[in-house]
């Protein structure tokens, strides 16, 4: 850091806006005359030059082209995008289409844009539904697209917010608990799940091992013994406490 030197400051930066349209080769030879302590190679002039919009050309899928003009479109990853600012700012076209369509709505939240009928060139507002990341698992989960039926995409896109609404107030009333993944289940189906694989032969054997081995390294220090003792008796005096939801 002690090497690092603030070539660029305001009065420079004007200097490069007040040669755009000339040649970079002019536009450079200029600068040197002006500032000829600058010290400032060609080609970090030429990139100062482009940050600061005094190119005549835009760096685009690297190679210096002339920028493409606004509402241009291309195709990526089989999706057509669609450029909504200069010099290269490209959206998805389902997106711009639904954002035109429904200003009011709040665009904060990340989301996807499906084509109901499932043709990715078929731009009609009626065909694109907004779906929010948070809904996505359930709605692949329910089968996603189906191809020239917009009917049943639309219902499963429905399907998946009634779901994940009702998940959330079982949640809150204890009657779904998250994963590890981070995802939510059931509280019945998950006991369920821990059941049937609590029977699977040997998996009980193997349990009683790792508590064994595990009781055993406590033992070896008996500070963590002694905690661990500690939060056995709280839980086992608050399951006394609480039984059934209800205080006893």
């Amino acid at each position: 850091m002690d090497k690092f030197r603030k070539i660029w400051d305001k009065q420079k930066n004007d200097f490069l806006i007040s040669t755009k349209g000339m040649k970079r080769k002019d536009a450079y030879r200029l600068f040197l005359e002006r500032f000829p302590e600058a010290d400032v190679t060609e080609t970090g002039f030429y990139n100062q030059r482009s940050r600061v919009g005094a190119s005549n050309k835009s760096f685009v899928g690297g190679h210096n082209r002339t920028a493409r003009p606004l509402y241009s479109e291309h195709v990526k990853k089989g999706y057509v995008r669609i450029k909504v600012a200069q010099p290269s700012n490209w959206i998805s076209k389902a997106k711009w289409v639904y954002m035109e369509t429904h200003p009011w709505e709040d665009f904060t939240e990340r989301s996807n844009y499906v084509f109901l009928d499932g043709d990715t060139r078929n731009f009609s507002p009626d065909n694109i539904e907004r779906v929010e990341l948070k809904y996505m698992g359930i709605y692949n989960h329910l089968g996603g697209v189906e191809v020239g039926r917009p009917d049943i995409t639309k219902t499963r896109i429905l399907l998946a917010k009634l779901q994940l609404v009702q998940m959330d107030v079982m949640e809150k009333t204890g009657l779904a608990v998250r994963t590890r993944d981070g995802g939510r289940v059931v509280k019945t189906r998950r006991n369920a799940w821990v059941r049937a694989y609590n029977r699977r032969e040997g998996v009980k054997e193997r349990h009683i091992e790792m508590r064994k081995k595990y009781r055993e390294r406590l033992r070896a220090d008996p500070l963590k013994y002694a905690e661990h003792l500690e939060k056995q008796r709280k839980r086992y005096r608050e399951r006394r406490r609480v039984k059934g939801g209800i205080t006893i």
